[in-house]
């Protein structure tokens, strides 16, 4: 349960961190990328403005930058701003292409495609904009318009933004690593009054267990004798009768103290998990006969469970004995022990009242009981709790489903220790 408890807050702890860190470098990232974007309008916008520059050596001045301000650079130093391949364009008023220039001469481009992109910003008016992959700036002049075009998908927002996401990787990977580790630290500190309180509690239960079973030991055997010397009694049979119902009380008590530990059972041995089934499936035979019930058992030979054999008798004998509860005389109990894999399968089956869909998600805590009516069927609350704890120490799973008014069926899964 403890361990349980800070698995949660640790995994909801670092979850939630993690969505921060990355919704954190996400928004960076979308901002960078944008404000590179802009850049490289301003950069483009700053050519197309200069044509001169590109033919000479003289300087330019970045003016109108709201992010980096005024700035003096030589067409050498824009052209490194840009890691993009960089072409110009020379179109008359109608939009005809007059010259065109790879001003980096690097990859060879393809005339259609170009084509293409200087027919759709042809057809635009002077400014900035995207078109067909490539980012330009589009200035008008004596002789119609000048445009500038850089390659969008190799640009100066992309590459930024690549080497952002790198640097995020880098940096976030271990900031998580750290947060998690303190998230565990933090965890303990912060379930620490829930193992002082569930240490005590369990210390309560074991002594209120042990102190109760005197007094009912010495009230059942003073009953005997009385029995035996007064004959047959209402008062007395209702003495005996609610005696043992406190005795099967307290002795469920007690188990769950000793299941309630922290670590899993220390009695670790190989078994035969088939045999063990078996054993608990024959005490019911003359229960079924007795309500009327069609009782059928299907136990798949050589199952082999490395644990605690007396927990999982104990297992099979809570899930039966719950099944022949909440079963309806003509009804059906089934129990089915087979492998799947590398998975060993318990599956018992009873058609009845089944489970509420309100009760489902409690019916694995303690002192629950999904009937509240039902008060003198022998049930407390604490059967499902302990297979649940039991299992639990096993390395496996307890779940249940059902169809409420019709069945219900509780699966137990173990890994079988062949493989």
């Amino acid at each position: 349960m403890i361990r349980k408890l800070q698995r949660k807050i640790v995994l909801t702890t670092t979850l939630t961190l993690a969505i921060l860190v990355v919704l954190g470098n996400l928004l960076v990232h979308v901002a960078v990328v944008r404000v590179c974007g802009q850049m490289t309008d301003h950069i483009l916008r700053s050519l197309a403005e200069n044509e001169e520059v590109l033919r000479s050596s003289q300087q330019s001045q970045l003016v109108e930058d709201l992010i980096i301000g005024k700035l003096t650079v030589t067409k050498e130093e824009l052209f490194s701003l840009l890691t993009t391949p960089l072409y110009a364009a020379e179109m008359a008023p109608d939009g005809t292409l007059l010259c065109f220039e790879d001003l980096r001469s690097t990859s060879p481009l393809d005339p259609d495609d170009m084509e293409a992109v200087l027919r759709t910003v042809g057809q635009r008016e002077a400014g900035s904009g995207s078109a067909g992959g490539f980012r330009y700036y589009k200035e008008e002049k004596p002789y119609g318009y000048f445009v500038i075009l850089a390659d969008n998908g190799l640009g100066f927002s992309q590459s930024i933004g690549r080497h952002l996401l790198r640097v995020s990787l880098s940096v976030s990977l271990p900031v998580l690593l750290l947060l998690f580790f303190i998230s565990v630290m933090m965890s303990r500190s912060a379930i620490s009054p829930a193992v002082d309180a569930l240490k005590r509690q369990k210390q309560f239960i074991s002594d209120a267990g042990h102190e109760l079973k005197t007094p009912l030991s010495t009230i059942a055997v003073n009953a005997a004798v009385l029995d035996s010397e007064i004959g047959p009694n209402k008062y007395m049979d209702c003495i005996q009768y609610e005696t043992q119902r406190m005795d099967v009380l307290v002795r469920q008590l007690l188990e769950v103290a000793c299941l309630d530990d922290l670590e899993p059972s220390k009695r670790r041995e190989s078994f035969s998990l088939s045999e063990v089934v078996y054993q608990a499936t024959l005490p019911f035979e003359s229960l079924a006969f007795e309500q009327n019930i069609r009782y059928t058992t299907d136990i798949q030979e050589h199952c082999t469970l490395r644990g605690d054999p007396e927990r999982m008798r104990q297992v099979a004998g809570i899930l039966l004995d719950n099944a022949f509860k909440y079963s309806r005389p003509g009804g059906e109990v089934s129990l089915r022990l087979h492998q799947e894999g590398h998975r060993i399968l318990l599956e018992v089956y009873n058609t009845g009242d089944g489970i509420a869909p309100e009760d489902m998600p409690h019916i694995f805590e303690r002192f629950y009981r999904c009937d509240k009516a039902r008060t003198g069927n022998g049930s407390y609350g604490l059967g499902l709790a302990i297979a649940q704890s039991a299992v639990e120490a096993a390395g496996g799973e307890i779940t249940a489903e059902s169809e409420y008014g019709r069945w219900a069926r509780f699966r137990v899964s173990l890994r079988d220790t062949e493989f």
